[in-house]
């Protein structure tokens, strides 16, 4: 294989792994290979010309490059695009009332966010934990037995010692127990007014308050606020 066919096909693979390189510089790529091939062509041995066979395939590859770097193109395009769409979606949902699949609670002046929980049968005990931010259990409350089903559970903010705990966000773990003594499966969500969006590395997430960031994928309900504003106008 010649060095213009041994550097083509070293690109292609290249190319394909990765879709990171601006049109500019694959443009660069394109035009320094076509160049090393009219080159060779100029430079060749007239009593042994480059093999037909050896060209057609140089070509094939240098078209395969041109491709790739094309594919590569529409897929930047194609996240771009995919991302301004999300935007959009995000900014619908500003002003609305969501609940979403989480564990967080917001903690401002004493005030403590609401988490719901649900159990998938009646439990004969019920223990909540609340988490600081390092993972460590500043309180446990003991709700007791509980009905299966949704059960809303409402922090006072308080640790063990009845200190008011600084304001931040918080993250509750349920233990529930049925009545063969067997731990069950307990789902929640948390309930906010979207108030803003935010994006972490190229993802957008719902600001629903007191540090709560809610991935699309989490939403489980969504509660349309702006009727009461309409029914004003």
């Amino acid at each position: 294989m010649s060095y213009v066919s041994s550097l083509l096909a070293s690109t292609s693979s290249s190319t394909a792994s990765s879709t990171t390189k601006d049109s500019g510089t694959s443009s660069l790529g394109m035009d320094a290979f076509l160049q090393l091939l009219v080159t060779q062509l100029q430079y060749q041995d007239p009593l042994s010309p480059m093999d037909d066979k050896e060209f057609v395939a140089e070509l094939a590859q240098f078209s395969s490059v041109e491709q790739l770097t094309e594919i590569n193109t529409g897929i930047e395009k194609l996240s771009t695009i995919g991302q301004e769409q999300q935007l959009l979606g995000a900014v619908n949902f500003i002003g609305k009332t969501i609940e979403a699949t989480g564990t967080a609670i917001g903690l401002t002046d004493g005030d403590a966010t609401a988490v719901t929980f649900t159990l998938p049968e009646d439990a004969s005990t019920c223990l909540v934990n609340i988490l600081d931010s390092s993972g460590n259990i500043v309180r446990t409350v003991d709700t007791g037995a509980a009905k299966a089903g949704q059960v809303e559970f409402d922090w006072d903010g308080k640790d063990y010692d009845g200190n008011v705990m600084d304001d931040g966000q918080y993250q509750v773990a349920v233990t529930a127990t049925n009545a063969d003594g067997d731990v069950m499966k307990v789902s929640s969500t948390m309930t906010g007014t979207v108030t803003g969006i935010q994006q972490v590395s190229g993802t957008y997430y719902l600001d629903i308050g007191n540090g709560r960031n809610v991935a699309f994928s989490d939403i489980t309900n969504v509660v349309n606020s702006s009727s009461a504003g309409d029914s004003k106008s």
